[in-house]
């Protein structure tokens, strides 16, 4: 399908009617996402995962992880692949795979009477099997004896999972050099290829989820959007956010990016005060506490409510980066060339601006556009915010594709042909990096082709804090006839954002 547009003002303004909490005003209340109607295909996958297995399959969900001292734990998070399979895992469960059986077993812990005072009486064993639709649910106190009973001399494989605890506890019964941070030893390669055909092409629950997010993430940013004057903390702004999750019955999907210093890509550090001339930076997306689906988008907004001339221009030329990038999306088109194509934009834009000297697909060859946009321009996205890149390049670059030594385009995460069903983000930007700009190596090489005395002059704006940076991202998914933007509703147009820019 087309691009679709944004909202138009007269639908943001029906959606926004402002109130007072406290001191400060913010949108109407937002009820929760509603839960996904129908339960997700969870058997369907085990089905298709077991027809696709020549041995058995011990899979771990991981568990609960100390934040400080042993008893106060960090929020669980159960893996994605072990998310794809099983609704609301507990902690610490695991499920053995056989093929051969045509069976899957739950792992989950005993229920004892000291769990059922400090956290509440747990769902009995049948109850589960019935609602996993399971063949059988034993003690995961026992994992390695029921495993080896079940696996009947057969080699066993696995994946290694956040969790070093159970990680180290597949190791020890599988015999695998399993290591998560170690996308080569993540598992066994022919392994990971079934559970990425399964995971890439996403299916129509799938897509449900991911819709069903899109107006608390929405909300998230128009409440930051509306809120951004001169004087408010970027950790207000943060709280804003995440607290918009959570009363839509979600959770932040990664560390919220949120800034006036945009041109640190990951910048999770909120302590700077809004002042006017900003650019805040904002990439946040909601994840379903029920299923693990989650959104991924970047705005960006000026304080005060109007960009500078120079950040008007900066701002509609990534947006026409982003939005040719979109209309290209089709099936068999090859991501790579959609981020080529996105880098040319800029670099045309870039050359009418004085920032840049030279032809367009000469300055992209040769690699300096890529002092202004030094990463890729996506991601996959569906269980993890970038799916599956724990599995690595055997993934994303297959075939025999393989990364770019080129600085900026080395980030491109992937390198796939699109078919219908996979999601992914469009995220083009331009920075401002003090650490590029005045690199000594940079400078040389790029001598002819980069008006380093213009780019001085973005650094010295407002004041020396620099103009930041700016990128601005939608999720999108590649349909039989082109494409469907995801989080088309979140507003993006230059005029709706300058006026919720600072509106509260």
């Amino acid at each position: 399908m087309a691009v679709m547009p944004p909202p138009t003002s007269s639908t943001q303004k029906s959606v926004l009617r402002p109130f007072t909490v406290g001191w400060f005003t913010r949108g109407q209340d937002l009820k929760p996402a509603p839960r996904y109607k129908r339960r997700m295909n969870f058997a369907e996958r085990r089905k298709r995962f077991l027809a696709a297995l020549d041995g058995p399959v011990l899979l771990m969900a991981g568990g609960l992880l100390s934040r400080n001292y042993p008893a106060n734990t960090f929020p669980y998070r159960a893996d994605s692949t072990f998310l794809y399979f099983f609704e609301r895992p507990e902690p610490g469960s695991a499920a053995f795979f056989d093929p051969a059986a045509g069976q899957v077993t739950l792992f989950l812990p005993e229920r004892t009477v000291a769990d059922a005072l400090w956290h509440g009486s747990m769902e009995p064993f049948d109850a589960v099997k019935a609602r996993q639709q399971v063949d059988a649910v034993l003690a995961v106190e026992q994992l390695e004896a029921h495993v080896a009973t079940l696996s009947r001399g057969r080699k066993v494989r696995s994946l290694a999972v956040a969790d070093w605890k159970a990680t180290s506890r597949a190791k020890a019964i599988t015999g695998e050099e399993l290591d998560f941070d170690d996308a080569t030893k993540v598992g066994q390669g022919a392994l990971l290829d079934v559970v990425a055909k399964l995971r890439l092409h996403k299916a129509e629950d799938e897509l449900a989820e991911l819709r069903r997010l899109v107006p608390v993430t929405r909300e998230a940013h128009v409440l930051a959007m509306t809120h951004s004057k001169p004087g408010v903390s970027e950790q207000f702004l943060a709280g804003l956010v995440e607290g918009a999750f959570a009363r839509g019955g979600c959770t932040a999907a990664y560390g919220t990016i949120l800034s006036v210093r945009g041109e640190v890509l990951h910048n999770h550090d909120h302590r700077n005060t809004l002042q006017q001339g900003d650019v805040v930076l904002l990439d946040a997306g909601a994840e379903s506490l029920d299923t693990g689906y989650c959104n991924d988008v970047t705005r960006d907004w000026p304080v005060g409510g109007a960009f500078s001339p120079e950040g008007r221009d900066l701002y509609d030329l990534v947006l026409q980066s982003e939005v040719d990038a979109i209309a290209a999306v089709k099936p068999g088109v090859r991501y790579r060339d959609l981020h080529l194509r996105a880098c040319r934009v800029l670099a045309e834009g870039l050359v009418r601006m004085g920032l840049l000297v030279g032809d367009p697909d000469g300055l992209v060859q040769s690699g300096a556009h890529a002092v202004f946009f030094p990463h890729g321009l996506g991601h996959q996205l569906g269980l993890d915010v970038h799916d599956l890149e724990a599995f690595g390049d055997r993934i994303h670059y297959p075939g025999g594709r393989t990364r770019s030594t080129q600085f900026g385009t080395q980030y491109l995460r992937m390198d796939l042909d699109l078919v219908p069903g996979m999601v992914f983000t469009i995220e083009p930007g331009l920075y401002f990096v003090p650490a590029i700009l005045r690199n000594p190596e940079f400078r040389e090489r790029f001598k002819t082709q980069v008006k380093w005395d213009r780019a001085e002059q973005f650094l010295a704006m407002n004041g020396g804090r620099g103009f930041g940076g700016i990128r601005i991202e939608d999720d999108v998914v590649c349909t039989a006839t082109g494409v469907e933007v995801l989080t088309a509703s979140i507003p993006k147009a230059r005029a709706e954002i300058e006026s919720l820019a600072g509106s509260a």
